[in-house]
């Protein structure tokens, strides 16, 4: 499947009710996202027109069905976004057959390598060690066991036992048995072993993880979004080659995030100078009680709102739908400004634009990769 597109085929009962509470997401209560969109019978018996939402990526069913879902974009263009992007939405409880090719390791790669260069850009975790000294200078207090156990209780010999910062602890331990496991693989985009290779000597004083990677309770922030993909890899599950015989895990990339991010970097590149303030809070009400809206993006200059933004991942769309309108309209009132816009992905550069009173409402149609391009 691709996001956004409906297909036709067959299905069970039991995998068409499955798919159907995929498409209520969080509402259900059990925490998946919405991966589904829409699950109706066709004309013929036994058939389901399915429509897959904004995530990109593969899951399998109870049945054992994969479920396929790719990106709209070129994979380049798709590689663009994921650098801007944030993190994958893991479903961890299943396993997915890696049939259909090796892109979607292309993807988990990609995002590895985002991540891996952020926390290698803010410096990796360190913490103190226990370290034995057996030659000068000697360091820390004496120890009696380790002169014991190494010297056999010498005079003429000495040991001591001090703390040393080390960057191999268990959290690097793990991202790097992972990069370690990429290494060995394969991909369709050739510069993503040059990436990689490049992130290796970062981490070469740093061990590899035995076995299951262990539970990283207390996580720094930096590293919040490669760990996850990293104990994805080092359990097996992403390794994805053509075959029927490999697993790949079952993971999905919410590209409505992704997509907002990348509207953040394309505002910060149209507005030099200002701030970008995403998810920003709109009052809605003057009594109470107090109701309030989120937007987007708003653009402020010297802290006073200028404009107000949405990011809308579907197709280009000349102009608003009334709901959009209404919210769009009211956030310009309540923040007193007159610029409001939609920008949506699109293969070239579109703008329309609609007039609400003095509230004008633009629609952009951006094309992927133009923020890295510099245009």
């Amino acid at each position: 499947m691709v996001e956004y597109a409906t297909i036709t085929v067959e299905l069970e009962p039991a995998e068409a009710v499955e798919l159907s509470r995929l498409s209520r997401g969080t509402r259900s209560g059990d925490g998946r996202p919405r991966v589904i969109e829409r699950v109706a019978p066709a004309t013929a018996p036994g058939s389901y027109e399915v429509t897959p939402g904004p995530y990109v990526g593969r899951f399998r069913l109870s049945s054992g069905r994969v479920v396929d879902i790719g990106s709209r974009f070129p994979f380049a263009d798709m590689a663009v976004l994921l650098e801007l992007g944030h993190r994958a939405t893991l479903l961890h409880d299943d396993i997915a057959v890696a049939a259909g090719g090796h892109g979607l390791m292309d993807v988990i790669a990609t995002a590895f390598c985002r991540e891996a260069a952020r926390v290698t850009g803010q410096g990796l975790a360190k913490a103190y060690e226990q370290r034995t000294f057996l030659r000068p200078p000697y360091p820390g207090a004496p120890s009696v066991s380790a002169q014991l156990r190494v010297h056999a209780g010498r005079p003429d010999r000495l040991a001591t036992r001090a703390s040393r910062l080390t960057v191999n602890v268990p959290l690097n331990q793990v991202v790097a048995t992972a990069l370690r496991r990429l290494l060995t693989l394969t991909y369709s985009d050739k510069s993503l072993t040059q990436r990689l290779r490049a992130l290796a000597p970062a981490f070469q004083r740093v061990t590899e993880v035995a076995g299951r990677p262990p539970e990283t309770r207390e996580v720094p922030a930096r590293y919040r979004d490669i760990v996850p993909l990293a104990r994805l890899i080092l359990e097996g599950q992403t390794a994805l080659p053509v075959s029927d015989e490999c697993a790949g895990a079952s993971v999905l990339f919410s590209m409505t995030k992704i997509w907002e991010a990348y509207v953040g970097r394309w505002l910060s590149a149209r507005w030099p100078g200002s701030t970008i303030s995403g998810q920003h809070r709109i009052t809605l009400t003057d009594s109470s009680p107090d109701r309030a809206g989120w937007a987007d993006f708003v653009v402020l200059e010297a802290d006073v709102p200028v404009a107000v933004y949405d990011a809308k991942y579907r197709p280009w769309r000349a102009g608003p739908s009334t709901d959009e309108i209404y919210q769009l309209y009211t956030y310009a009132r309540r923040l007193g400004i007159t610029h409001a816009a939609l920008v949506y992905p699109a293969a070239e550069e579109r703008h329309a634009s609609t007039t609400v009173d003095e509230v004008t409402i633009e629609s952009y149609g951006v094309p992927v990769r133009q923020v890295n391009s510099g245009s």
